[in-house]
């Protein structure tokens, strides 16, 4: 969207009062031409006819615009109405540029309809696309940047999956128009794409498409089983006919009543593949949308002010300008002995000497700050205590970092568990220290409790630990964790998890049971929030493995992108017969081969285990 009110660009109270005089001259309605001008004046032109019958002798003429010439349409009052989807509507509304008076309905089973959505989908032959999942590393089709039906209703849908078109698509290309987001797919140009929902049933009406040749992703059939068009995404209020600011009330009035009175079959109804009009739908939904993915006008939503940075993280700017006063003041110092060092030789030696004993120094301290983080780690005589067999891998990003893994008895068994806190380096290991040492008070205080009931109380205490419920601004910190008690009277394994899997080799194959998607000690997550409890046999032979996301998101290949889900449970797949040492060996040899020369972004850890 181009246009933004402001100081310098308002819409003033002159603009709004210069009313158009719509006896006198034609009144323009621009309609959003996202097919194609020629398509546009197809549908929409009847709507002009229906209306200059309707409120003779008012004449209306239609003016199709494409989605960047409707902001300078409006911003110029070239057009008194304007027809478009609702992202585009809702962007005029929040500036006071638009009104709407009616909202579009389309046929539907037994009641017209005034809702629509989006459509992914793929060609029927590409076996390798099943799910929203699939379309990591594919070329995606959409219609356009403001396009609601055409992209904005899929991304909310795919950022609801754990998708981010931006980094894991391999393209993302917008075509313009519905037709050749459709055509881009069916001819291979794209692997996938979307358009909103009633795009595939009209092109196929027109004889352009066979729907034999196309699969939808994400079906929302069971959710919405009265909806009578394909549908990917939740269902948004219909095009809105809106007011544009300026326009004469009393026009806007009887334009208003005539749509509202133009019957289901009436021919200006048929041309837009619609079923008459309906009231102004609420527009809420589509603000929760747009706001959700910082679309316009919300693209600045939730970016902090200068000033609340300043609140909130006054100490850690305090902290950087007292470093850079004493890094200014190390470098003077620098300087001066540099012109010293030019009289003496010796006097250099001297200064690179001491140079170097400190920074011998910082890594002496962070290699034995990491043999303290690594104090709290089990040894191998618990381990071996428990385990039948077992390997462990944990891979700090840094010297020191945020993850840790942990064995205590229990007493019908043990709890194993893998943490991931926020952070690397020391801030991370700070984090382990203290998230640690709050798991085993919790485990001894609670050894009967459940890993669920375990993750809650720890979320409680790591909250009131950072203040998180207090009125004081802080720094965002936390933890994901995957807890597994080991019950080896009765051969069971429960299992919960806040943001980790378990994932389970047995004779059926390879399998992941998934954590809750909550996260531990955050502020934005609840003071109480519950865990699930997973209750797994225990069978002779069966692996069982425990992750942090580092393994996941470890860099490589060609364009590196994160190892992946389906690439570690592939290679699950292929290693768990194998002894515990061996897979160990493998796992370390196939994250380093993918990786490269690319660079680490998180502390990778991963345990796997068996019990009988």
């Amino acid at each position: 969207m181009a246009f933004v009110p402001s100081p310098e660009n308002p819409v003033t109270i002159g603009e709004q009062d210069e009313l158009l005089t719509a006896t006198t001259h034609p009144v323009n309605i621009g309609v959003l031409a996202n097919r194609g001008y020629d398509i546009a004046m197809q549908e929409w032109g009847p709507t002009a006819d229906y209306l200059n019958k309707t409120l003779a002798p008012v004449q209306f003429t239609i003016i199709p615009l494409d989605f960047h010439e409707i902001n300078d349409a409006v911003l110029a009052h070239n057009i008194s109405f304007l027809s478009a989807n609702p992202s585009v509507y809702t962007y005029l509304e929040y500036y006071g540029l638009a009104q709407r008076i009616a909202t579009l309905q389309v046929p539907g089973d037994p009641d017209p309809q005034p809702v629509f959505g989006g459509v992914i989908f793929t060609r029927s032959d590409r076996n390798d696309i099943t799910d929203l999942e699939d379309l990591k590393g594919k070329k995606f089709a959409a219609v356009d940047k403001t396009s609601l039906g055409g992209w904005h209703a899929a991304w909310a849908e795919l950022k609801e999956g754990g998708i981010n078109p931006e980094k894991d698509f391999k393209s993302l290309n917008f075509t313009g128009t519905h037709d050749a987001s459709v055509f881009s797919v069916l001819s291979g140009d794209a692997d996938a794409g979307t358009v909103r929902s009633s795009q595939l049933e009209r092109m196929e009406k027109e004889g352009k498409i066979n729907l034999s040749d196309i699969t939808v992703l994400n079906s929302q059939k069971a959710q919405y089983p009265h909806y009578p068009y394909l549908l990917s995404t939740p269902l948004y209020p219909e095009w809105p006919f809106a007011s544009i600011t300026g326009t004469d009330p009393d026009l806007s009035k009887d334009v208003a009543v005539a749509l509202l009175n133009m019957e289901e079959d009436d021919p200006a109804a048929k041309a837009v593949r619609g079923a008459g009009w309906a009231v102004p739908q609420d527009h809420t939904k589509v603000h929760e949308m747009l706001r959700s993915l910082q679309f316009p006008p919300y693209d600045q939503y939730g970016k902090p002010t200068i000033e609340e940075v300043l609140n909130q993280y006054w100490q850690t700017i305090l902290a950087v300008i007292l470093g850079i006063i004493l890094l200014l003041a190390l470098l003077i110092s620098t300087l001066r002995t540099k012109e010293r060092l030019k009289e003496s030789k010796a006097e250099l030696m001297q200064a690179h000497e001491e140079l170097a004993q400190s920074q011998e120094k910082i890594l002496d301290s962070l290699y034995y700050a990491e043999l303290i983080q690594q104090s709290i780690l089990p040894s191998k005589e618990e381990m071996n205590q428990h385990l039948c067999e077992y390997f462990t891998i944990i891979k700090p990003r840094d010297i020191v970092g945020g993850d840790y893994y942990l064995l205590k008895k229990a007493p019908d068994g043990f709890f194993i568990a893998v943490a991931d806190c926020t952070g690397h380096g020391v801030p991370g290991a700070l984090m382990t220290m203290m998230t640690s040492t709050l798991l085993t008070q919790i485990l001894a205080a609670n050894p009967d409790d459940t890993p669920a009931s375990i993750l809650a109380k720890l979320h409680h205490l790591v909250q009131q630990i950072l203040k998180a419920q207090s009125e004081k601004k802080h720094l965002e910190n936390g933890l994901d964790m995957a807890l597994c008690k080991v019950n080896t009277h009765r051969q069971e394994i429960l299992f919960a998890g806040g943001g980790l899997p378990l994932i389970i080799a047995d004779e059926t194959g390879v399998r992941e049971i998934a954590g809750d998607r909550l996260h531990l000690g955050f502020s934005q997550e609840k003071k109480s929030i519950v865990f699930t409890d997973h209750q797994i046999p225990i069978t002779p032979g069966s692996r069982y493995y425990l992750i942090t996301d580092g393994i996941l998101d470890l860099p490589g290949g060609q364009h590196g992108h994160g190892y992946g889900r389906k690439r570690l449970l592939a290679l699950l797949v292929r290693l768990a017969h194998l002894p515990m040492a061996q897979q160990r060996e493998l796992v370390i040899q196939e994250l380093a081969s993918y990786q490269g020369t690319w660079t680490a972004k998180d502390d990778m850890t991963m345990i796997g285990f068996r019990i009988t």
